[in-house]
């Protein structure tokens, strides 16, 4: 379940980043800062970070495994993006459940009440992180680099407006080259490598309405991620033609 994180929570998720870290950016950051990664210090940055910005934890049986940081943004650059995710990480030996999509889909929900504009900052080569934001609605917006352990590392900015988060029909989609499908009366069978996966109803008919790009604003927005997850479909302001 996800639920508010508290001050208490700072050590699972201070450990949960720094493992995160070592295996994520290992090659991308320098060797030396992530083996210097230090628990009690990321502990008492979470817990000064408590007072200033909003954390939900994504809790199994009691454990936290995963957490979303986030809050007002304070830097002068992309200045109309006022709302940020800071951070966002699951367990590595959690991850690829859906559990990354709901915390980022409710921490952008939750900024939308009081931001029109919402963006993170990912390492440019951490390029699964940055299909992962395009896949639930995020663009790129920017680039630059920052000094980390004393070296040079290239970022990139991705951000969403509350309009698109909300779902009122500006976004559109297609269907992705990878993927194809044969339609009867009953049901849709679509073919992407390796599954089959066959739609009947209202999805069915929710996925001829976005293959077809008409107006989108009434379908489920957890339908839509879904196809986005399973890669039947892609946002077409990041299609690559």
């Amino acid at each position: 379940m996800i639920r508010e994180g508290k001050i208490d929570d700072s050590s699972k998720i201070a450990k949960i980043k720094i493992d995160n870290w070592r295996k994520t950016y290992l090659n991308i950051f320098p060797d030396d800062f992530l083996k210097s990664l230090n628990l009690d210090e990321e502990i008492e940055k979470y817990k000064k970070g408590f007072s200033k910005r909003k954390v939900i934890v994504y809790e199994k049986d009691g454990e936290v495994i995963a957490y979303c940081y986030y809050g007002e943004r304070k830097e002068k650059t992309l200045e109309e993006y006022s709302g940020e995710v800071f951070a966002l990480y699951v367990k590595n030996d959690c991850q690829e459940h859906g559990i990354g999509t709901r915390l980022l889909q409710d921490a952008i929900k939750d900024l939308s009440k009081e931001h029109k504009k919402i963006m993170l900052w990912c390492a440019k080569k951490n390029t699964r992180a940055i299909s992962f934001y395009q896949k639930n609605g995020l663009k790129l917006l920017d680039e630059e680099k920052e000094n980390i352990g004393g070296e040079e590392v290239e970022k990139v900015a991705l951000g969403i407006s509350s309009e698109e988060q909300n779902g009122d029909g500006k976004t559109s989609y297609r269907l992705k080259k990878s993927a194809n499908y044969i339609e009867n009366k009953d049901n849709i069978a679509i073919y992407t490598n390796p599954d089959l996966i066959f739609l009947k109803d209202e999805p069915r008919k929710w996925f001829k309405q976005i293959v077809n790009q008409e107006k989108i604003a009434n379908i489920p927005e957890k339908f839509v991620r879904y196809l986005l997850n399973r890669g039947i479909i892609e946002d077409c302001n990041n299609c690559v033609s």
